[in-house]
């Protein structure tokens, strides 16, 4: 008896309307931290932040790990980042003055969040599109916004929230 390949389910097109329906079911849900890591209060802000840059049927297992790995980078960012606020430079051992190792650390975190972001596909490109596309946005935002900073028609709608 010949082996039957197990057809994996197919994905919903992003342009139909079973997608649409899924998205919307989908918007109110959150996604918790896999229990297989643990996540602090400060971490969980971030986690927020990360697992909302996707869509909810799109986090993998595998992907949910990798995001507390990522939540746990950026808080760290922020707390090295906080110290060296303070002072960046620190003395050696002679008194001379030295750039602090945090800087390593810092940079070190922040090469981790890049390639983490790019695995997890959530890096601006991924997310906002090509560079090309988003200067268009950014143009047509600007001139929304000067037209309405200079209107002083009070008939025209403005957002209020």
């Amino acid at each position: 008896m010949p082996d039957q390949k197990r057809k994996a389910p197919k994905r919903l097109r992003s342009d139909s309307a079973s997608s649409e329906l899924a998205a919307i079911q989908s918007a109110g849900k959150t996604i918790d931290p896999p229990s297989e890591i643990s996540i602090n209060d400060d971490e969980l802000r971030f986690w927020k932040l990360i697992v909302s840059s996707r869509a909810f049927s799109a986090w993998t297992p595998n992907d949910l790990m990798l995001a507390g790995v990522l939540s746990r980078c950026y808080s760290d960012i922020e707390k090295y980042s906080q110290a060296l606020s303070k002072s960046r430079l620190i003395k050696d051992s002679s008194g001379q003055p030295k750039i602090s190792p945090a800087h390593k650390i810092v940079d070190d975190l922040h090469k981790q969040a890049l390639s983490l972001s790019r695995t997890l596909q959530i890096h601006p490109r991924a997310t906002q599109g090509e560079s090309r596309d988003q200067v268009n946005r950014n143009k047509l935002y600007g001139d929304a916004k000067t037209i309405m900073e200079e209107a002083d028609d009070e008939l025209i709608a403005r957002p209020t929230h």
